[in-house]
């Protein structure tokens, strides 16, 4: 049952954008994508080691600078910058979560939230690098890909193929991680912090690996952002309203599952544009609102939920 729902999902992931005719559809199934991979990255860390991070918009826009500023000054392949942002994320989740880790609770949240501010306010102060509030625009990408084959940028295809296989890449790590040591180790965490300790796991070690993890796809988002958009600054891509928007989609899709996060986006997204086409800013509203449904009603979430309902051995 679970290689059949996967089959079936990978060929629905394929021939996705060739059954949407219009532009702005392509787009809607990119956006479902990029928030189910951040969405997916942030539950490796909140989802599963149960800790709450206010400020991976961080790791977002580091991927999103480091991607951005290589391919304008250093003429790297946008590939490779994406990469790169992405390794840069997870080196400097190291020493932020040496730090924070030895925070528990909500002191741990405010100081990832705090450092997610610090950064904002130093890439918007540090003009020469990255061009503080002007922000950082890409004209024009390489008509070429990584392979050296012509790739057409302007059709919204190659980034839905790119946007895909981030998803699938970070929902595998996902899935691995639930069956590795290392999962168990954070599920023990997040049930009791003491109770782990006292049986020789080391807490602070493990909950960095697991950061660092997550900054790592986090950052890969950010490049991908950059590359779709062509266009940053530090207010798009350090806000912490998009480090909020992360906790959404993986509590309303259920943490700690596999599925949770895509199931998540599509929800989330569906109604935020559904209620934005009819009451423009007032969609914001409906958008908390079923939040809250969610939350009071299932909080296991909507794939949790689900679960329920499916055979043993189903996909998590």
């Amino acid at each position: 049952m679970r290689r059949l729902l996967v089959a079936l999902g990978v060929m629905g992931l394929l021939v996705a954008p060739l059954v949407t005719p219009t532009s702005f559809g392509q787009h809607l199934l990119i956006m479902v994508l990029f928030w189910t991979l951040l969405g997916a990255s942030w539950n490796l860390l909140g989802g599963y080691a149960g800790q709450v991070s206010f400020g991976h918009a961080t790791f977002l826009g580091i991927g999103a600078y480091t991607t951005m500023l290589f391919y304008l000054k250093l003429q790297w392949s946008p590939w490779l910058g994406l990469l790169a942002g992405g390794v840069l994320a997870a080196l400097l989740a190291l020493p932020i979560g040496w730090i924070c880790f030895r925070l528990r609770g909500p002191y741990f949240s405010l100081a990832t939230l705090a450092v997610a501010e610090i950064a904002r306010i130093i890439v918007l102060n540090w003009e020469s690098l990255t061009a503080g509030p002007m922000g950082l625009l890409i004209t024009k990408l390489p008509a070429t890909s990584f392979f050296g084959n012509a790739l057409d940028w302007e059709s919204k295809i190659p980034f839905y193929y790119l946007a895909a296989a981030l998803t699938v890449l970070v929902m595998a790590t996902t899935y691995a991680l639930s069956n590795s040591r290392l999962g168990a180790y954070l599920l023990a965490i997040r049930e009791d912090v003491d109770s782990a300790e006292a049986a020789g796991i080391d807490t602070v070690r493990t909950k960095v690996m697991a950061l660092a993890l997550s900054a790592f796809f986090v950052g890969l988002g950010g490049g991908f952002y950059a590359i779709y958009f062509r266009y940053i600054d530090p207010d798009a891509v350090f806000s912490i309203s998009l480090s909020i928007e992360m906790v959404f989609i993986a509590v309303v899709g259920g943490i700690a599952t596999t599925g949770g996060p895509i199931v998540g986006a599509i929800f989330l997204l569906t109604i935020s544009e559904i209620f934005r086409d009819r009451f423009q800013s007032g969609h914001l509203i409906f958008y908390g609102f079923f939040m809250m449904v969610v939350i009071r009603y299932m909080p296991e979430g909507i794939w949790g939920r689900l679960r329920r309902f499916g055979p043993r051995g189903g996909p998590k």
